[in-house]
């Protein structure tokens, strides 16, 4: 257990990062007190959380900022580097000379997601405004990293370590089901139009499998997709997270005229799945719309459904995490970039949601995804063979502190096989490579 010493007492923001850093990714318990005396008695690893030096524990100087209430623009970020990392908050102070774990909180809180920022087409708060990627530390886990190194300064201590349980990496894999066909239940009209526009791209492929498709005479690309990722896990032996979209049709909606039994009768045949919602591009700040998706999907499935993760990974803070966590969600899978990969609260490990405003943390819990497909595919436009190595080092850099490396794929992306979509050897490679770190 670490007892940490603070003068002021407790806040909730101490409380909240004290968790993650001890509970979630140093495997121990913390205590925290104000009673002087208690501390220095104390001979288990512990952190002296204030301004005068004592003769116990690891000196961390604070900035201020757990002890505060509300949001405010950091004027001083006071950047220096602390045992080849990057930090802020820097005090120059203590035997840990930045506040380490006012900068995690930072981080974790999506403190900057409060301020205002221009966001992007889809109201998202964009990845050139996030402090990590301006700092190039977008790709790093950061946090992560920072706990690892005062794990070590307690061992330098000569504390005794041996009620550390670190925490284990792990290898989860995540689909979003987005469009379930790609020729068939889209209408008459639809599918005219669609055969024309291949034939005007001299498309002859295309018009040989949507005509296949639709007489049945070969799967749905897509369809058959789903069928072989639940085939691939299974081959695995490894559970998996599918998110289901459903809401009404249109230009970021489903794609199909109508709901299709067959497609629900099976997806509730899958064994290994864990069914999740894919609330609706419209369900963006419209929690009846939330509620309506999430009962819908539930009265498909037969049972409950308490994951989600947003269509376009569309979130604002505070307001989409309080929305899904009052509409009966326990873990929400939304926070990533679609524009880039890497850590966005800084931590590949999950973590609660916390309230700036209302100063709660929420027992919602936040599973950061670390890459998806289409950010290589279509934003960054990355070849199969640099999307590979990227995915690899990122599931390194996961595995380095016992995080989850958990990405997004989807179903449409994974469509075709062998030359016709390259991006399938990169899902398998990948997956396969991230599979094996488990071992190591």
């Amino acid at each position: 257990m670490i007892t940490l010493y603070s003068p002021s007492g407790t806040s909730k923001r101490l409380d909240y990062i004290m968790s993650h850093l001890c509970n979630n990714i140093l495997g121990t318990e913390f205590l925290i007190t104000s009673d002087r005396s208690y501390f220095l008695e104390q001979t288990g690893p512990s952190i002296n959380y204030s301004n005068t030096a004592l003769c116990r524990g690891i000196q961390i100087v604070p900035s201020g900022l757990l002890f505060e209430t509300g949001i405010h623009s950091i004027r001083e970020w006071n950047e220096s580097e602390w045992k080849g990392l990057f930090c802020f908050f820097y005090t120059g102070k203590g035997d840990i000379p930045f506040d380490l774990l006012a900068a995690s909180f930072y981080l974790l809180s999506l403190y900057e997601e409060y301020l205002s920022a221009e966001p992007d087409a889809h109201g998202r708060f964009k990845h050139t405004d996030s402090f990590l990627f301006r700092k190039g530390l977008l790709e790093t886990p950061i946090i992560d990293r920072w706990a690892y190194l005062l794990k070590e300064e307690f061992a330098k201590a000569g504390f005794d370590l041996s009620d550390f349980q670190l925490r284990k990496y792990r290898a989860i894999h995540t689909y979003d089901i987005d469009f379930p066909y790609l020729y068939r239940h889209k209408g008459l009209i639809k599918n005219i139009f669609g055969t024309f526009r291949d034939l005007a791209n001299q498309n002859m492929r295309g018009v040989k499998n949507r005509i296949l498709a639709l007489f049945r005479f070969r799967k749905d690309p897509y369809k058959a997709a789903i069928e072989a990722i639940d085939q691939f896990q299974t081959q695995l032996r490894r559970p998996y997270y599918l998110f289901v979209l459903l809401g009404e049709k249109g230009k970021y909606g489903r794609t199909t005229l109508y709901p299709t039994p067959r497609y629900y009768r099976y997806l509730k045949s899958l064994k290994r799945a864990q069914i999740g919602l894919h609330p609706s591009y419209n369900a963006l700040n419209h929690s009846k719309q939330l509620v309506k998706e999430k009962s819908q999907l539930e009265k498909i499935l037969g049972k409950p459904v308490y994951l989600s993760r947003r269509h376009f990974l569309r979130m604002q803070v505070p307001q989409t995490f309080r929305e899904t966590y009052a509409a009966g969600f326990s873990e929400d899978f939304t926070l990533a970039f679609s524009h880039a990969p890497g850590f966005r609260s800084g931590t590949a490990i999950p973590h609660l949601f916390y309230d700036l405003q209302k100063e709660e943390s929420l027992a919602l819990l936040i599973r950061p995804s670390i890459a998806m497909d289409s950010t290589f595919i279509f934003h960054l436009q990355s070849s199969p063979e640099e999307a590979l190595q990227k995915l690899k080092r990122l599931a390194d850099a996961c595995k380095q502190s016992g995080g989850d490396y958990l990405t997004i794929w989807h179903n449409s992306n994974l469509a075709f096989e062998g030359t016709e979509n390259p991006w399938t050897t990169v899902f398998i490679r990948s997956t396969r490579y991230a599979v094996e770190l488990e071992k190591s």
